[in-house]
């Protein structure tokens, strides 16, 4: 496997776009002796008003030493630069194209989000899977958002989410709950804490224990460090799974002297609430991070890998295609109750995997596994983003 020792090895193209825009980013993993090896990127495009139009997901090939097209999220935006549309393209590895498959639409009641509907696409059509309805409080931010699932004559319950606030407006709890087929019962609950300045400090997860009637900490946390002009500058997070927490952390880099509002980058809010439950990460202009996961035998970090923004140049593509067979990802059982299976065809490690709920809020995130512990997360669709070596795919999944 070849190593990537230097940047300077990372395959630019120069645009003439200028340097007011993030235009690409590149992931980069520990191989060790000091050398990063390329693992995936992503291409930026924008509209005049800087908001995210495009966003190409790129896997870096060590056999050609190149950058080939992994997957394609394109969005669409109203008057007041609210997305309304976000469609994803995967790669279909029998025709060899990228082609539909999921869409997301969001409409708008006085400037506030107040309906999602997914769609997947099946026989070259759209066809609709769920909906989240969003209620809002007396101050318009989001009180409950209810989600239902297509069932081919009616919606049916599936889940909903109850949100709490302080006095700052800043959310304190945020409980989900199951629809059992005759009443909403306990499942999840995260609890966020602030500091002095009204900036999360952390949050912390738990489950519903139906036998005892009270909430469990399922040991799954998050903790933040943000330096005085307001830029997160530390991450930790703590992941329970079988008995034993794993603790990762990244670190952020900065150019102080500049804002980040100075450029078009793909971390602007697109719905209104986008950083409701995380404050928006970087007041200052961003120029990576790097992860690092805790050895609880030597009591220290190593570093595992490093995201680098740029700001200057695009990814260059090698050849456009998709991924090779022997990267192809299976996710299994879909739907499922409990247990999430993921299958290389070559049978590797899964380095890393992530699952966000469809308002984009991550909820689980475990590393070197093939399989994932789900039966704890409300009954809906979600996202999972995985990682393995240098290539990443996004696949998505319905807890039962």
């Amino acid at each position: 496997m070849k190593k990537i020792t230097t940047l300077l090895l990372i395959v630019f193209a120069i645009t003439v776009q200028g340097q007011n825009k993030l235009l690409s980013s590149v992931v980069q993993y520990n191989v060790g002796n000091g050398d990063w090896q390329n693992g995936n990127g992503s291409n930026y495009e924008y509209d005049s008003n800087n908001n995210l139009t495009l966003e190409t997901s790129l896997n870096w090939d060590n056999g050609t030493n190149s950058w080939n097209i992994g997957d394609k999220n394109f969005y669409t935006y109203n008057a007041s630069n609210k997305v309304t549309e976000n469609i994803y393209q995967t790669s279909n590895t029998t025709t060899n194209q990228l082609e539909n498959s999921f869409k997301q639409t969001f409409t708008y009641t006085n400037g506030r989000v107040t309906l999602i509907q997914n769609y997947d696409w099946v026989n070259l059509n759209w066809v609709i899977g769920t909906k989240s309805e969003i209620a809002y409080n007396g101050n318009n931010f989001p009180q409950t958002a209810s989600t239902y699932t297509w069932k081919g004559t009616q919606w049916d319950n599936e889940y909903r989410e109850t949100l709490t606030y302080n006095a700052n407006n800043r959310v304190t709890t945020d409980v989900t709950e199951k629809w059992d087929g005759t009443q909403w019962v306990n499942e999840t609950k995260t609890v966020f804490t602030f500091t002095t300045n009204n900036k999360i400090l952390n949050q912390k997860s738990a489950t519903w224990d139906v036998f005892n009637n009270l909430w469990v900490q399922d040991g799954n946390k998050s903790d933040y460090e943000w330096d005085a002009t307001g830029n997160k500058t530390i991450e930790t997070m703590y992941n329970s799974y079988n008995g034993s927490t794993y603790q990762s952390k990244n670190e952020y880099t900065y150019d102080t002297a500049k804002l980040m509002s100075s450029f078009a980058h793909p971390f602007k809010d697109k719905t209104g609430f986008d950083y409701l439950f995380e404050d928006a990460p970087f007041v200052n202009k961003a120029l990576g991070y790097t992860g690092y996961l805790y050895d609880t035998a030597t009591t220290t970090y190593t570093s595992t890998d490093r995201t680098l923004y740029n700001y200057t140049s695009a990814i260059t593509l090698g050849i456009e295609k998709v991924e090779i067979a022997d990267k192809v990802i299976t996710v299994y059982p879909n739907p499922t109750k409990d247990f999430l299976n993921i299958k290389t065809a070559s049978n590797t490690t899964v380095d890393k995997i992530t699952v966000s709920d469809l308002m984009g809020k991550k909820v689980l995130e475990q590393n070197k596994t093939n399989q994932l512990n789900v039966q704890n997360l409300a009954k809906g669709m979600y996202v999972l983003q995985i990682l393995v070596g240098d290539n990443k795919e996004t696949r998505k999944f319905i807890k039962e």
